[in-house]
């Protein structure tokens, strides 16, 4: 009695398990799967007279360097080391505005940023002809002590501020690093892209 009651037990565990695997395999499929066919992400700011969409290549929204060591800004204004720089592009159309006043900003991490503000670089560059140039930087993280007048959060820091009179799509390349004048040895630091405008 107690040998069958065992033998029992015993199939059963093998069902549960091979019952868990199917399941397992079948939700790795269907992560693998969505992963595999993301599209790219856009947040789309609507004006009256206008729209303005800020373009990412993946779900990330901005750039982040982990375990970072010092390095030189004429190293890391041209590394192309994938994770030191984040590519999104901005994309304005005018409606019945005559003139869009926009502003691209970074929002720190606060969470999950170590390095300190005065010790990152942040550069940001702009293609033009299939050159990327640069606009911004590089410059430590400040902050802004109060909301723009364009609607960049206190605590943001603006990189770029423009206007524009005609509809455009203008891509960007974001790169940062930790400073060689830092004397932090290493660290992590964390920014999210945002942009913000008025139609006119």
């Amino acid at each position: 009695m107690e040998n069958k009651k065992s033998g029992e037990l015993s199939k059963n565990f093998w069902y549960v398990l091979l019952g868990t695997c199917l399941v397992l395999v079948i939700l790795v499929g269907i992560v693998f799967y969505k992963f595999a066919n993301r599209e790219e992400e856009v947040i789309e700011e609507k004006l009256s007279g206008g729209n303005i969409q800020l373009n990412y290549t993946n779900a990330v929204t901005g750039l982040s360097i982990s375990k970072a060591t010092p390095i030189a800004d004429e190293i890391g204004m041209k590394s192309d080391k994938e994770g030191q720089y984040f590519d999104f592009s901005l994309d304005i159309e005018i409606d019945e505005a005559k003139t869009i006043v926009y502003e691209i900003a970074v929002i720190k991490n606060e969470t999950a940023s170590t390095i300190g503000n005065d010790d990152i670089r942040i550069y940001l560059e702009k293609e033009e002809s299939g050159t990327y140039n640069k606009v911004f930087g590089p410059a430590a993280y400040k902050p802004l002590e109060k909301d723009s007048k364009l609607g960049s959060p206190d605590g943001s820091m603006v990189l770029v501020k423009e206007s524009t009179k005609k509809s455009l799509k203008d891509n960007y390349r974001l790169r940062m690093w930790l400073s060689n004048k830092s004397l932090t040895k290493t660290g992590n630091y964390s920014i999210e892209v945002v942009v913000n405008g008025h139609a006119k």
